[in-house]
């Protein structure tokens, strides 16, 4: 209930951005120099091929992403909810020579996305800012294509160790034993995999290397063809 009320209050439509711009040309210099093209190569393979799919880049931040696979063919939506990193993606586009479509608002702001039109969601190191897990789950399910692919990184509650504030530490432990979100805690660890069990899904791979972040690769049923 906080973060909705903040959400109608606070409208990326009306000019409000919750990135610093100073902040935010220092992060994406770094993001710019950091693509990981062994990824979008998996992500090539895993959807037979970039070129042509339609993709929604979800939270897409600073556009290193939209821009590399636009770069490779695909059909990018590019969607965030700051003006600033908005700008930024713009030029680079630009520099690139590669068209994007521009969708502004919160993560679960999608009402202007076509339903089930989507080959693949890339979301990256942004799920703690939705508003409910849940309710963010069956949306993205919603918008993927039959057989499409959402691919999600997110950083979990072990991300920070032992240097979150105590109220961050309050607001993370609300969310793990209740769900209820203030703000924007990172989940607990396997947490985000749990989400899509009753969903329309054919087939999910969750890689946990990493201890502090949590990366799920999602099927949507429809077409099994798309996950073998």
């Amino acid at each position: 209930m906080i973060n909705w009320l903040h959400s109608k209050l606070h409208r990326p439509e009306k000019g409000w951005d919750p990135v610093d711009p100073a902040w935010a040309q220092e992060y994406a210099a770094a993001e710019w120099q950091m693509v990981d093209h062994a990824l979008l190569d998996k992500l090539d393979a895993q959807l037979g091929g970039l070129q042509g799919k339609r993709i929604l880049d979800m939270g897409a931040g600073a556009g290193q992403y939209s821009v590399a696979l636009a770069q490779r063919g695909a059909d990018v939506t590019w969607h965030d909810i700051s003006h600033t990193y908005q700008r930024i993606a713009q030029e680079k586009a630009a520099t690139a020579k590669v068209n994007l479509q521009w969708s502004l608002g919160y993560l679960e702001d999608t009402q202007a996305l076509e339903p089930a039109s989507f080959d693949l969601i890339f979301n990256r190191i942004c799920w703690y800012y939705c508003q409910h897990d849940q309710t963010f789950a069956q949306q993205l399910c919603g918008l993927l294509a039959p057989g499409g692919l959402l691919y999600i990184h997110a950083p979990n509650s072990q991300f920070h160790g032992d240097k979150l504030s105590t109220a961050a530490q309050w607001r993370t432990w609300l969310n793990a034993t209740t769900g209820f979100k203030i703000g924007h805690p990172m989940l607990p660890p396997r947490r985000i995999a749990t989400l899509f069990a009753d969903l329309p899904i054919s087939k999910l791979e969750a890689d946990y290397r990493d201890p502090r972040n949590d990366v799920i690769w999602v099927w949507k049923a429809g077409d099994e063809s798309r996950t073998s």
